[in-house]
Formats: C-alpha cells, structure tokens, sequence
C-alpha cells in the first residue's frame, strides 16, 4: 500500500497521547507529590494480558511477602504505565528506556531501578512482511506504511535507527508512514494488507512467524545486539516515603529475574502457566507457551548508562537535545538492586 509524496503521519494511540499530555504539563510535572499516596504493606500495579511480570514471579516465588501485590487493571503500552505511577495510581511502571529518559527530561519524579526486558537471539523484536513482498531492505520501505503496538516508542526509535543505519535521509524516512495497530491485531493487519510492514515482538513476532506466510527483514538484536531495552521505574516520593518497601520490591524482583535466568525453560513456563490460570483475568496462556529465554541482559537487570545511551541518537535527529543529551545518571539508580556490585 503506496502513499506517494506523503510525510509521516500518525494515528495515536492512547499510549502515546498520555506521554505527550505529560510532556505537556512540565510544570506541574516537576513539583513531586507533598504526600505518596501509597498504602504501607501494598504495591498497586497495571498488569500486561497473558504476561508475566517479574513482581508477580517474585510473589509467587514466595520472595515478595510481607508485601503484597494489587492489581488495579491491565495495560496496553509503556507510557499509559508510566502516567499512572507518575499520578499515584500505582506504585510501578514498565516502559522503553526512551520513554522513560523523555519523560524524566520534562520533571517527570521517578527513576528507572531495574530493567526488565531487553533483546537477545531467542527474544526479540522484528521487522515483518508477507512472503509475496516487493519489500527486501530497508529502500524498499520508502513510500508504505510499517505497523506497530505503540509509536513513538521502542518500535519505532528501532525501525527509525535501522533506516538511518541504511543511509535512508530523513526526507525519505518522513515517506514511511507509521500506523498505530495494537499487538493483538497485528498479524491480522499486516496479512490483510491493512500495513506493508509490522514490527512485533516476543510471543507476537514467534506466533506469527510459526503459521507462516511472513519473513523477517530485520530484528532488534541485529542492530542493537545483546542489550538491556526497557525497565521498571518507582516514584521518587514512593521511595523516599517507603525506603524499606521500594528496596524489598526491587530485591525481590531482581531475584526473580535471577532465577528466571537461570531455571529450565519449561520450569519457568510452567509456573507462568499456573500463575495465569490462578489470577482468573481471562486471558490467554499462549504467550507463555512461547517463551524460550529471559531478555534481560545483565544478571539481576543491574542498569548501565548505555541501556539509555544507545537511544539518545534517534531523539537527536528528531530534534530533541533535551532528550539526546540528558545525562543516564538522573534516569536510574542500581542503589536498590543487590546484584549491583
């Protein structure tokens, strides 16, 4: 599906419009809480339909009590939890690195304190299309339009620093046009010829690959290699109000990562299975079914500058410096994680 002399355009999806309506507010944003509105002994939460969170591991590990999780509803994107932590709807959050630097540029109070995704040969996010094609490289991209779960997010710095990577000007790449799909309708707009293009990721990008009919031009992992992409943040005032909570959270949920990264598939499947069926939301398991390795890079999601590093770049040529040159330092702690050495 051609859009000839066309410039980028957007279909924004809620995700999106809650990050731009913080970004928005940077005065309002950069006053903390007078008063956490946290309930001792309780971590709020939005949970990710037919995922797993490493909070939730950890409780079912047995490695979160005293404190006890609530789940308050699902979520769809990065920037959806990250508004709700910041307004003290829930204690934590999961989102892009990118995502996470841009909001703290504009006074949003919280930092990132573990990550909990990232890319690898067995976890990963790709670049899609149909089998029949004329799309082979990143040239061919140039006037059609590349699906995704939510924009100006992970998908899109990705598909955006893999066409600089392959020469593509920016009046080129303003020729792609970006449309916002959610996950779970992907595969169906991308095979219907709705998108020319989708990026998918993990069970999304496995699942829809496993039926055939698809090829991949690019991965994630190709261009970044083996990294840290997105992690948890907490609240500034949630930590400075309940120092022993915030540090029991991240110790606990650290520790399920370890064991995540380092139990036998099918122990972890196993247990992600059980904790779906006991939690009664209604979702599907497949996801879990498809899991084959834990993402995160470093023993324990221990953070480093470069996890937020590697991103600055695509603000860059998109003309936010205050993104581009925001210190990492500001962005996260490793204080509250054990396996920092």
């Amino acid at each position: 599906m051609r859009y000839p002399n066309l410039s980028r355009r957007f279909v924004l999806g809620a995700g999106a419009v809650a990050g731009l309506k913080w970004a928005r507010h940077r005065a309002h944003a950069a006053q903390p809480l007078k008063s956490d509105p946290a309930i001792a002994g309780v971590i709020r939460y939005q949970g990710w339909a037919g995922t797993v969170l490493f909070p939730e591991l950890a409780e079912a590990l047995g490695y979160m009590a005293p404190l006890r999780l609530q789940w308050v509803g699902n979520v769809s994107s990065g920037p959806q939890d990250l508004q709700a932590a910041i307004t003290g709807n829930t204690e934590f959050a999961s989102a892009f690195n990118g995502a996470i630097m841009k909001m703290v540029g504009v006074g949003a109070p919280f930092k990132a304190v573990f990550s909990y995704e990232g890319t690898n040969d067995k976890e990963c996010s790709g670049l899609l299309v149909r089998d029949h094609s004329p799309i082979h490289t990143a040239r061919d991209l140039i006037g059609r339009s590349i699906g995704m779960n939510t924009l100006r997010g992970s998908s899109e710095c990705f598909v955006d620093q893999y066409l600089q990577v392959k020469g593509l000007s920016k009046e080129e790449r303003d020729q792609i046009t970006i449309v916002a799909v959610p996950s779970s309708l992907g595969e169906a707009a991308l095979r219907h010829g709705r998108v020319d293009a989708l990026v998918a990721s993990t069970f999304f990008r496995d699942e829809t690959l496993s039926c055939g009919g698809i090829r991949e031009i690019v991965r994630d992992v190709d261009l970044y290699g083996i990294c840290n992409e997105d992690s948890v943040i907490l609240r500034n005032s949630y930590m400075q109000e309940y120092p022993q909570e915030a540090a029991h959270f991240v110790q606990a949920s650290t520790r399920a990562i370890v064991w995540c990264q380092q139990a036998p598939v099918a122990e972890v499947v196993k247990l992600m299975t059980s904790i779906i069926h006991q939690r009664r939301r209604g979702e599907s398991t497949l996801p879990v079914h498809y899991w084959s390795a834990c993402s995160v890079a470093t023993r324990g999601g221990v953070l480093s500058g470069e996890d937020f590093k590697r991103f600055q770049p695509w603000y860059a040529a998109r003309g936010d410096m205050a993104t581009a040159s925001l210190s990492p330092s500001i962005v996260f702690t490793n204080r509250l994680n054990p396996y920092h050495l």
